[in-house]
């Protein structure tokens, strides 16, 4: 805190501001301040002028600020996406240098001449047939030492340790016929596309990419290399062969997407290829991996894509955005690295200045009002002795103020902290000094390491720098020990800045939040034991639910963050799958143990637990859409489903995942009317079924099903 003459004159500063803005008549009161004669009309008219201007001048700055801030966004973009295809292409070339080791190779180049040479059947070859003697012979030896059959298993085991030493999945040799007549150790057949590719490259002779596509690893790049003659002569420049080399690409390219740290909010960068007339998202490591994205349209090779308003990709929303190709463009590497920012974050900064610039400008036309009612009254009022009358009450009233604020101060519960860019407290209010456990003097000069240790302060220097390098308000929730004990404490923090509009420092804005955090736990603990309670009380009525809520809870909320869920949808599965069967409590008993199948009015009956499960739970609070949930688990995307027939997109969908793992979960379980299903049966029918059930749902099972986590689940029925 500063010295106390400085707190004065700082209250006396707000206090003057809050007299300066009560309106004029309620601090004259004397009636012989009345004007006496009526001012020029060119008073009038200058202050208009002068309004004119303070509406005209903001206008014109708002409209060069928006200019001067997309300039400088186009420029941001372009850089970012420049870099980081620059950062791609470097990657690219570096893949290329083991493939020119084989192709390069010696050995590679005369096997692939010799091959080239022999333009028989390779089937043939490998049989051992000779060339028709009426076949012109191009090789300069004659005669060889191996047979050509004899070397094609050499062949590929060399070419299968390489690629295993380098890293790449397959690799093959390919001859002038598209036939692969050497390839790695497990290597998949060529496909048609490859094949084409391949004679590409045949026909111009240069290194070629071929498009990203999913593979069981993740995303595979193929490369096609031109193999030339082991000796040049006539036809030096014409290739004998193509080697092809597949790469994983998934995690590198995952790193090259990754936001750099100093990226800006509502920034995201990505990846996009042209394969035909189709433009896909590269996204590694989400499936699927090669996404169509519509609505963009991709320059001419190796061009850049404009800096221009679109929809987002992937997502729909308003972007800014401008694209760079990968240098590799011209090696059939059609990619595009795009950097985009949502509008709203790159409207914010004219935003702000439009505010502030309206705002200026109200208080200029507000501060001319004052200046031409003051100088009018002046010319009106030639009362000396009641002016000097209504000073000392002005100043009785600022000083009224002054005292009105420090015991506002006083009594303010929040705990408020100035410091410097140093972070060294200058100010701190009794609630911070009280919360602290020390006097004010002793806190002003110390920085957070020395009053609540290194670790907690440099969470919060953090939260500073964010706060400093977005220059506006920034508030997170920590966790600090005052007195011993753990608070929870909401703290905002806003650049400070001094009379030159300098940041010159940070206020801390703290409040404790730790009843209402401990409240919301115990809140939590209970809803969390009432569910058990409700779920061992349908169990204890009917034996052949034992365990099903649980289990469905842990399919769906497994299934449920596989497909991206957020930590409020997982809950929300969480819990209704939980709570899924209580309204079986409703239900007759002889219908729930019935060892035959039910008849259709059985099922009816049935089917009201979904009715009785609501009117359970309806008046708990969960603060999530849980009964929703629960009502529409048993939905059908045809439409087949009750109680209200609901179809498609109409579901929600943490209910479309609730109603497959239920569905899944009684199947495999066993009732008193049957025996439970295998599990990789339960799937089939799941899949066979995609009119009823999410496809997409259905996948995501399949994978949890096949974990550990699945496995678990499963462990108690005695199927894997």
């Amino acid at each position: 805190m500063t010295s106390s003459v400085a707190d004065d004159d700082a209250t006396t500063q707000i206090a003057t501001r809050l007299i300066e803005a009560v309106p004029a008549d309620e601090h004259i009161d004397d009636p012989a301040a009345a004007p006496k004669r009526r001012p020029d009309r060119r008073w009038a008219w200058l202050a208009l002028v002068v309004v004119a201007l303070a509406v005209a001048v903001p206008a014109v700055a708002i409209v060069h600020k928006r200019a001067e801030v997309m300039a400088e966004l186009a420029r941001r973009l372009d850089v970012l996406a420049t870099g980081r295809a620059e950062v791609l292409t470097a990657w690219l070339e570096g893949l290329t240098r083991p493939v020119d080791r084989v192709v390069g190779s010696e050995m590679f180049r005369l096997f692939a001449t010799e091959i080239d040479l022999a333009r028989g059947d390779i089937a043939d070859l490998a049989a051992g047939a000779e060339r028709p003697s009426t076949a012109p012979d191009r090789r300069t030896d004659k005669t060889l030492d191996v047979p050509l059959s004899a070397q094609i298993p050499f062949m590929a085991q060399v070419l299968t340790d390489f690629a295993k030493a380098e890293g790449f999945l397959a690799g093959y040799l390919i001859n002038r016929d598209g036939v692969a007549y050497v390839a790695t150790g497990g290597a998949p057949e060529l496909t048609p596309a490859q094949r084409a590719i391949a004679a590409r490259v045949l026909d111009h002779g240069t290194l070629e990419y071929g498009p990203l596509r999913g593979g069981e690893t993740g995303l595979v790049l193929d490369i096609f290399a031109p193999v030339f003659p082991a000796q040049r002569g006539t036809e030096a420049d014409t290739p004998v062969g193509v080697a092809l080399l597949s790469v994983p690409v998934s995690e590198r390219l995952a790193e090259i997407l990754r936001p750099p740290p100093l990226s800006q909010p509502g920034e995201r960068l990505r990846l996009l290829q042209r394969v035909d007339d189709e433009v896909q998202q590269v996204a590694p490591g989400l499936a699927p991996p090669l996404r169509p994205v519509a609505g963009i349209t991709l320059p001419a090779e190796g061009s850049r894509l404009p800096f221009a308003a679109r929809s987002g990709i992937g997502d729909g929303v308003t972007v800014y955005s401008a694209g760079a190709a990968v240098g590799a463009a011209n090696r059939g590497a059609n990619w595009w690295m795009v950097q985009e920012i949502e509008a709203t974050a790159a409207r914010r900064p004219i935003v702000t200045f439009a505010i502030a610039a309206g705002s200026i400008a109200v208080l200029v036309v507000l501060a001319v009002a004052a200046a031409f009612g003051a100088f009018w009254w002046r010319l009106a009022n030639d009362h000396n002795a009641a002016m000097a009358a209504q000073y000392r009450t002005l100043a009785a009233r600022i000083e009224a103020q002054k005292r009105l604020l420090d015991s506002i101060n006083a009594t303010i519960t929040d705990h408020i902290g100035l410091k410097d860019l140093s972070g060294t407290y200058r100010y701190v209010n009794p609630a911070f000094a009280r919360a602290v456990g020390r006097p004010v003097d002793q806190i002003v000069g110390l920085d957070d390491a020395a009053i609540f240790g290194r670790g907690t302060a440099d969470r919060l220097k953090h939260a500073e720098r964010r706060a400093l390098a977005a220059d506006a308000a920034v508030t997170t929730h920590e966790r600090i020990y005052l007195d011993g004990r753990l608070h929870h404490l909401q703290i905002t923090r806003i650049p400070f800045r001094n009379d030159t509009e300098s940041i010159a420092g940070i206020v801390s804005v703290t409040r404790d939040i730790t009843d209402l955090i401990e409240e919301q736990e115990r809140r939590e603990r209970a809803q969390r034991q009432m569910v058990a309670a409700l779920v061992r009380a349908v169990e204890l009525r009917d034996p052949y639910l034992a365990g099903h809520s649980r289990r469905v809870a842990g399919f769906a909320a497994a299934v449920a963050e596989r497909l991206g869920a957020g930590a409020e949808d997982v809950a929300t599965v969480e819990i209704a799958a939980n709570l899924s069967q209580i309204g079986k409590l409703g239900v007759p008993r002889e219908i729930l143990a019935k060892p035959e199948r039910l008849t259709g009015t059985e099922i009816k009956t049935m089917q009201r637990h979904i009715e009785h499960a609501i009117a359970i739970v309806r008046e708990i609070d969960f603060d999530l859409p849980v009964l929703a949930t629960i009502e529409a688990m048993h939905e059908r995307l045809d439409g087949s489903g009750y109680p209200r027939g609901l179809r498609g997109s109409a579901i929600p969908l943490g209910a479309r995942i609730l109603g497959v793992c239920d569905w899944f979960c009684a199947r495999v379980e066993p009732r008193s009317y049957r025996q439970g299903i295998a599990p990789e049966e339960a799937l089939r029918i799941l899949e066979d079924n995609v009119d009823r059930y999410d496809p997409q749902v259905v996948a995501a099972l399949r994978a949890v099903v096949g974990s550990v986590t699945g496995e678990k689940l499963m462990a108690d029925l005695g199927v894997a």
